[in-house]
């Protein structure tokens, strides 16, 4: 057995979470706010993955992508874009209304799914790490990063904003927040580098996976609070839960099999806990 090849994440995982996802922001908004919605976020993840790679150069992708303009494959913006409304729904569902618990909710749901896929992709030449780092070979900055571009966008976008608003508007509130979230995941990098923070974990890859693992379970004994507010991540949280679920399940299922395809027993254990811990936490989120 092998991994997926690209083309499979690139021409059939990609769409079908970018599906998805656009079926969550239409059930939410309407068809015409979706477009926006998911433009904004394609064009975050796009954007986030250039600035990372050309101010840190902290990663490169393989040769085998298709669509990759700038060296960044624009299937991983897309599912950039699948991930974050997905776990600002599954956030706002567990019980996380107000905007940083369900910011700091959503950033713990959407890193828990790259403590598998970044090890798998890396085995699997989806891309790699310069220099890896003590997590199976990916750095704990990354994870730090993860949570501060999920983080940082979901607690943007639930600001409440008065009065009617055109989709003109709504996306150059989008841009500017995207920008700013860009800004912050600089600054925490840069912080990040100049106090030398990844080597404070070398040989603790596996501690800060497992706590991370402990604090998704955690989210679903949260104490549900009254009706939220119709802010963006609650209007997300009224779609069907089978869409952003099946965002999630489609991502442990890819890189699952890819674990499998690589024979490599680390790697099909740690499928089955992040999935296991992922699947049991969004059950609860009814």
């Amino acid at each position: 057995m092998t991994p997926l090849p690209v083309w499979m994440h690139e021409l059939l995982a990609a769409p079908l979470a970018a599906l998805l996802a656009l079926l969550l922001l239409e059930a939410a908004f309407g068809l015409r706010r979706a477009a926006v919605e998911f433009l904004a976020l394609v064009a975050y993840g796009y954007a986030l993955e250039v600035v990372a790679i050309k101010v840190f150069a902290s990663h490169t992708y393989g040769h085998a992508w298709r669509v990759a303009p700038g060296g960044v494959p624009l299937a991983v913006a897309v599912v950039w874009a699948a991930v974050i409304p997905s776990a600002m729904a599954a956030a706002a569902r567990l019980g996380f209304t107000t905007r940083l618990a369900g910011a700091a909710a959503a950033a713990v749901l959407a890193t828990s799914v790259d403590l598998l896929i970044e090890p798998v992709a890396v085995r699997s030449g989806l891309w790699r790490w310069t220099p890896p780092g003590p997590w199976l070979g990916v750095p704990i900055g990354n994870f730090v990063g993860w949570g501060v571009i999920v983080g940082s966008y979901a607690w943007g976008a639930s600001a409440s904003v008065k009065g009617p608003s055109s989709l003109l508007r709504r996306a150059v509130r989008r841009g500017l927040l995207a920008a700013a979230s860009i800004a912050v995941l600089v600054a925490v990098g840069l912080a990040w580098r100049s106090l030398g923070a990844e080597s404070r974990f070398a040989g603790r890859g596996s501690l800060v996976a497992g706590a991370l693992l402990v604090a998704v379970l955690s989210l679903r004994f949260r104490r549900r609070a009254g009706e939220a507010s119709p802010s963006f991540p609650a209007l997300l949280a009224r779609a069907p839960r089978g869409y952003f679920a099946a965002v999630f399940a489609l991502l442990l299922a890819t890189f699952s099999a890819d674990a499998v395809g690589l024979r490599d027993a680390a790697l099909v254990s740690l499928a089955l806990a992040v999935s296991v811990t992922l699947l049991v936490t969004l059950d609860a989120a009814r």
